[in-house]
Parts: C-alpha cells; structure tokens; sequence
C-alpha cells in the first residue's frame, strides 16, 4: 500500500473524539445536576430549618403555660425543636445586643416570654407556616406570632429556579450528544460499509452487526466518564470564585453525604451507557435500513 492510500485510509476511519465529547458533557451535566441537586438541597434544608417561628405572648401568661403548650406541639408531625426564652434571657440576649444606655430604660418586665419553634425542612413551606401561625395567634395567651416569610419563600422559589435550569441545559447536551453519536454512527457504517455490505450479503443478522458498534459507544461512555468528573470538579471548585455567596466546595460539600454522591455518579454512567447504546442502536438499525453504498 502506498503512502498516498494509507493517507486516504487514515481520513476515511471516523474520529472518536465527537462522540467521547459529546458523552462527557452530558455525563457532566447530569453530575452537576444530581450533586447540586443534593448540595443545594441541604443547604435550604440548613437555611430553612435554622429559621424561627417566634411566639411572643401576653404579659398574664405564665411559664407553666408556655411549657404546656411547648408540650403539644412536640406531638406535631413538623416540629422539629424549640426554644424557650424567659424575661430573664430576653433580658441578657437584648443586652448583649444593645447599648447600656438604652437597657436603663428597658424594665424586666416589658419583656413578654417567647418560643422559638424549628420546622423540619420538609414541611417548612409557606403554606404551612401561615397554618401553623395562623393556629397560634388565635389562643388566649399568644400576642404575636412572627416568622420570616420571605426567607422561606426565596430559598423554595430560588431551588426551583434553579432545577429547572440545569434541567433545561441538560436537556440541550442530552440532544447534541443523540446528534453527534448519531452522525459518529453514520460515518462508522460508511467507513465500513463494504464489510457491512458483505455481512449483510452472507446473511448476518442486524443484531450481530449492531452489537460492536454499540460496544464501541460503550467504551467511549468509560472513557469520557474520567473527563465528566474533571470537568465537574473543576466547576464545583471555580463556581464559589464568580459568586462569592456560594462560599467554598467544602462548604457546599459538607450537605452532600458520600453515599448520596456515589449513587448519583453511578447513576449518571449508567445513564451515559444508556444514551450511547439506546443511540447507537437506533442510529444503526435506521442506516441498515438504507443501501450502504447511498450512505454517502
């Protein structure tokens, strides 16, 4: 063979690299995805579940009753804690927050007794805050019944944001990659198409045809999974350096458990195997449909 034709040769084997690209990025995108998924998770679980819901009640209350009432509520299926403040900690809490000046015009008691309840994440949404303060205010003994709404709000609307983007820009990678493993197929098959041409002529099934080409995407999903991790740690890593609220990896890291993330990375090969193979599949089965000398 001459040099000219091992040239020819050369230009005609398809190239790996879109294909193993194309996996990597979305294999990357659905890491990032699944781990944001979990970081920012338990970080509005951390944000939500550290917000109060203060009970503030009235001066003929007693200790007896708040601890009474703080009794019940330990049998609702959303509490999750609560702290009991009487005059004299209101008192120590407001001086270590105060001037001394001001404190001399302040007596013990102005002070009114106040429970801090803690909701578990789960049921810490607005709807069910309003019922809950709604439930309180209307008792005897509760003045006012105060919680940060807006917090709460911002963190459910803001997660959901934010799922609905990275979906979205998964959804886009997951089309290219189908585009680019289908057009890899498409010139693998012409590349070979006269060894095509002869398996089909001596009768070999397309299954027996297929079963390589999807074996080869399959090893183009363990090769580009490697990339997706690298690529993914780097943006966790580069992420906290464009917004300075997200603070540090270990920071956002510390609400992902370990298992957590080992199942979501698993998911997310399998899921690469998964859209290599099904693509490959039906990109070869289309083009075994067709002549393979009009592939071309």
């Amino acid at each position: 063979m001459t040099e000219e034709a091992e040239v020819k040769t050369k230009r005609r084997r398809p190239s790996a690299v879109p294909g193993i690209s194309s996996l990597a990025l979305v294999m990357f995108m659905l890491g990032l995805l699944s781990l944001t998924h979990l970081g920012f998770q338990g970080l509005s679980k951390s944000l939500v579940e550290s917000s109060s819901l203060d009970i503030y009640f009235k001066d003929s209350c007693k200790e007896a009753q708040v601890k009474t009432l703080e009794n019940d509520l330990k049998k609702e299926k959303w509490y999750k804690s609560s702290r009991f403040i009487s005059r004299e900690e209101g008192m120590k809490e407001m001086a270590a927050s105060n001037d001394s000046a001001f404190m001399q015009y302040l007596e013990l008691n102005a002070l009114p007794l106040s429970l801090e309840l803690y909701f578990k994440a789960e049921f810490a949404s607005a709807a069910q805050l309003e019922s809950v303060s709604a439930r309180l205010q209307k008792l005897k003994i509760v003045e006012s019944v105060v919680y940060q709404k807006n917090l709460v709000e911002s963190v459910n609307n803001n997660m959901a944001k934010m799922h609905l983007t990275l979906l979205g820009l998964t959804l886009i990678f997951v089309v290219i990659a189908i585009g680019l493993i289908h057009n890899s197929t498409r010139l693998n098959i012409f590349a070979n198409r006269f060894i095509i041409k002869s398996m089909q002529l001596v009768g070999a099934t397309h299954g027996f045809i297929i079963r390589p080409i999807i074996g080869k995407f399959i090893v183009y999903v363990f090769i580009a999974f490697p990339i997706s991790l690298l690529m993914l740690f780097g943006a966790l890593r580069g992420i906290h350096y464009i917004w300075s609220g997200f603070g540090s990896i270990t920071e956002f890291a510390s609400f992902i458990k370990p298992l957590d993330a080992a199942f979501c990375l698993t998911g997310t090969l399998l899921c690469g195997i998964l859209i290599a193979a099904g693509s490959a599949w039906f990109s070869t089965r289309k083009y075994l449909r067709t002549k393979i000398e009009n592939l071309y």
